[in-house]
């Protein structure tokens, strides 16, 4: 049944289009749209984060990628740290610090790091703990 453009639809209205133009889907057609747009975080165990959701969320996928494409937890680390470094989304803080990030299964740390910047996660899949930071800056004397 098709709505006419001047009455609009439900499914319009819901996607917030005008009632000049308009498309119908079928639920099977917007369940799949629906699909593509959902990110799939891996599961995790928070010990402490910082961070703002859409950043922990972008991180929580980029150190499960690292973890699936590398064995070693230097390639890992690596992987995660170029990603963050070049990412404009994660270095919006102009003139600070690069990220450091810290994974193994056992360590101890004290870390000086940015505000609102610093995530501290297990990821139970594969046995490993990150700790990341945006460091300080550093200041010519």
């Amino acid at each position: 049944a098709q709505a006419s453009p001047a009455q609009g639809c439900a499914h319009c209205s819901s996607r917030g289009r005008s009632a000049d133009s308009f498309v119908i889907m079928s639920d099977e057609e917007e369940e799949e749209a629906t699909k593509e747009v959902k990110i799939v975080l891996p599961d995790y165990f928070l010990r402490k984060n910082d961070l703002r959701q859409d950043m922990f969320e972008k991180l929580l996928v980029l150190c499960a990628a690292g973890c699936a494409k590398f064995k070693l937890q230097k390639d890992i680390a690596q992987h995660v740290k170029t990603n963050l470094d070049t990412d404009s989304d994660m270095n919006e803080l102009i003139g600070k610090g690069p990220w450091q990030v810290i994974i193994g299964r056992s360590f101890a740390s004290a870390v000086t790091h940015e505000s609102m910047h610093v995530a501290f996660f297990d990821l139970p899949k594969y046995q490993e703990t990150f700790l990341i930071y945006k460091s300080l800056a550093v200041q010519s004397v």
